[in-house]
C-alpha cells in the first residue's frame, strides 16, 4: 500500500528518533525555550488619530525570507509597516490605505501576502474599502498599473493566499453581506474571477495554499449559523469548492475555526477562534489528526518550516495571552509562550534567525511597551544533547533516503 507524502514524511523522523534511542541518547521532546529579545517602537504617522500617535490597531503579519523583512497591517497609521529582521528595525510605511474606521469590517489594511517568483516580487494588502492593493518591493512599493483592485463587496478584503502554480492570490471578503465570498487575482494582470461563495460559510478567515493538492484551504468560522463549530472549505484554482468539512460530525462541538497554515508534512493546523482548542487536520483523509487543549483563542497562524512547527496565537487563550508552538515533526505540544496584554493576535516567524514577530496594541495595559510595537522572541540556543539528537534524526533521515532511492 502506498504510504501518503505526511506518512512517509514522518516515519523518517521515527526511525531517526530510534536510531538515537539506540545511542543511548534520550530525546527532549520539549522545544526551544523562547523569550523576549527586543521591541521595535512603531512611529506614528499624520493620520494617526490616537493621542500621542500610538500603535493600537492592527491586524495580519506576513514575513518575507527573500528579503528578511517583516511586513503588518498597522491601521493605526494607515499602512503597511516594514520590519527588518536582520537589524531588528523599522524600515519604511506603505501608505494609501483607509486606517481604522468605526468597524474593523470597513478598516483596513487587513491581510497581507508577499509573492515572490524570479521575474515578480509583489506585496499585497487588503483594504477596508474592499479593494486589494498591490505593490513593486523591487521598485520601492510603487503601486502596480492595475491597482487597486475592486472585489465587487461593500466590506473589507481580508486574509490571502498565494497560488505559485497558477500565480493567483486568493483573498477573503470575510465579512461582507449578506454573504462572505472569496476572490482569485492574478498577481501579474490584477485580473479577477467570479465571486466566489462557500455553501453554508458565515464568514471566511485564514487561507493556505497546498501544493500536495494544487488547491487552496480556508477557515471557515461558522457552517449553517447556531452553534455549529465551524470547520474548512477546499478551492481549486478555477474558483469552484471542491469539498467543505464540518467539525461537528468530527464531534467537535466548539471551535470558530480562525487561523490556518499548512506544515512541511501536508497536515493542517486550526487555530480555534473561541477558547476551546486547536485542530490538527490531515487534508489527505479527511480527518482530525489530533486537538491541542493548551492554547486556544487564536487568531493568525504561522508554520516555520525551518524548526518545523507551528505558532498559534491565543490573545484569548482561557489561561492569560500567549503564542504556542506545536511540532510538526511529532504532532506534539512545545510550549506556550506568555505574551503581554496587547491583543497579541498576529504573528510571523523568520525562517533565517528563527525570530517571531509579535505586534502590540499600545495602551495602559500594555506595561511593555504603553504606546504599542514590535515585539521580537528568539530561541535559546540548544543544550549539546539537543544537538547531538539533531544530528542522529538526520542521520537516520539520510539512511532512509538512501533505502529509498536503492
Amino acid at each position: 500500500m502506498e504510504r501518503s507524502a505526511s506518512t512517509s514524511w514522518k516515519a523518517h523522523v521515527a526511525f531517526g528518533l530510534a536510531l538515537a534511542f539506540g545511542c543511548g541518547i534520550t530525546p527532549a521532546l520539549a522545544g526551544p525555550s523562547y523569550s523576549l529579545l527586543t521591541t521595535i517602537p512603531v512611529p506614528p504617522d499624520e493620520s494617526n488619530p490616537n493621542p500621542g500617535g500610538i500603535f493600537n490597531a492592527f491586524d495580519i503579519s506576513f514575513f518575507d525570507p527573500t528579503t528578511q523583512l517583516d511586513y503588518v497591517a498597522d491601521r493605526s497609521n494607515a499602512g503597511i509597516d516594514v520590519f527588518s529582521a536582520k537589524t531588528d528595525t523599522y524600515v519604511t510605511r506603505i501608505p494609501g490605505f483607509v486606517g481604522q474606521q468605526a468597524s474593523n469590517s470597513l478598516s483596513g489594511p487587513d491581510g497581507v501576502v508577499v509573492v515572490s517568483q524570479p521575474s515578480e516580487h509583489l506585496l499585497f494588502g487588503g483594504d477596508g474599502d474592499s479593494t486589494l492593493k498591490a505593490f513593486n518591493i523591487a521598485t520601492g512599493y510603487t503601486p502596480l498599473s492595475y491597482s487597486p483592485v475592486s472585489t465587487g463587496g461593500n466590506h473589507r478584503v481580508d486574509e490571502m493566499a498565494y497560488s505559485p502554480l497558477t500565480n493567483q492570490v486568493l483573498a477573503a471578503n470575510n465579512a461582507d453581506t449578506p454573504t462572505p465570498f472569496a476572490t482569485l487575482v492574478n498577481a501579474t494582470t490584477g485580473a479577477t474571477s467570479a465571486k466566489i461563495l462557500i455553501p453554508g460559510a458565515t464568514g471566511i478567515e485564514q487561507p493556505v495554499w497546498d501544493p500536495t493538492t494544487g488547491h487552496f484551504w480556508v477557515s471557515v468560522p461558522n457552517f449553517g449559523g447556531g452553534a455549529d463549530p465551524g470547520g474548512l472549505a477546499e478551492i481549486a484554482t478555477d474558483g469552484s469548492v471542491t469539498a467543505t468539512f464540518d467539525f461537528a460530525s468530527m464531534g467537535i462541538t466548539t471551535c470558530s475555526p480562525a487561523g490556518l497554515a499548512r506544515g512541511g508534512s501536508g497536515n493542517l493546523m486550526v487555530g480555534c477562534g473561541s477558547a476551546s482548542q486547536s485542530i490538527l487536520f490531515d487534508p489527505t483523509t479527511g480527518h482530525i489528526v489530533t486537538t491541542f487543549p493548551q492554547v486556544s483563542g487564536s487568531d493568525e497562524l504561522w508554520y516555520d518550516p525551518t524548526t518545523h512547527d507551528y505558532f498559534i496565537t491565543g490573545e484569548n487563550n482561557p489561561g492569560g495571552s500567549v503564542f504556542g508552538i506545536v511540532s510538526d515533526l511529532t504532532d506534539d505540544f512545545l510550549a506556550n509562550v506568555a505574551t503581554p496584554v496587547g491583543n497579541a493576535h498576529s504573528i510571523a516567524v523568520d525562517p533565517i534567525s528563527g525570530q517571531v514577530f509579535l505586534p502590540l496594541a499600545g495602551g495602559p495595559a500594555n506595561t511593555l511597551c504603553p504606546d504599542g510595537c514590535i515585539a521580537i522572541y528568539a530561541a535559546a540556543v540548544p543544550e549539546p544533547t539537543s544537538l547531538m539528537l539533531l544530528g542522529v534524526g538526520l542521520a537516520g533521515f539520510g539512511v532512509m533516503r538512501r533505502r529509498r532511492s536503492r
